[in-house]
């Protein structure tokens, strides 16, 4: 999905699809400081399926572009992790990818 269909998804605001559009972003998003900034906008989504959407991108933009904000990343995966424990794995994860693409 490109950026004005990720984006329109986004803010039409059905579950099902922010979580697809974050997806999408997380692969296809060229610009790699817009995918970041709104996977940690929506980590900060009160819907834990969401911040796992969100967390999950995070790793696919650390693949495809080889950086990120690293301090601004890690303190949001605390708050969602302090919200919702049950994303440990997933973060787990995700750091994972994050220290062997960046």
């Amino acid at each position: 999905m490109n950026h004005d269909k990720a984006s329109t998804l986004l803010a039409e605001g059905k579950e099902t699809d922010v979580i697809a559009a974050l997806i999408s972003i997380g692969l296809n998003e060229p610009d790699g400081a817009w995918a970041q900034n709104t996977c940690l906008h929506y980590l900060n989504s009160e819907n834990e399926n969401v911040a796992s959407a969100a967390i999950t991108a995070l790793g696919h933009v650390a693949r495809r572009h080889g950086q990120l904000e690293i301090e601004k990343v890690l303190a949001a995966f605390e708050r969602a992790k302090a919200r919702f424990p049950s994303l440990e794995p997933v973060i787990s994860d995700t750091l994972e990818d994050i220290e062997l693409f960046t």
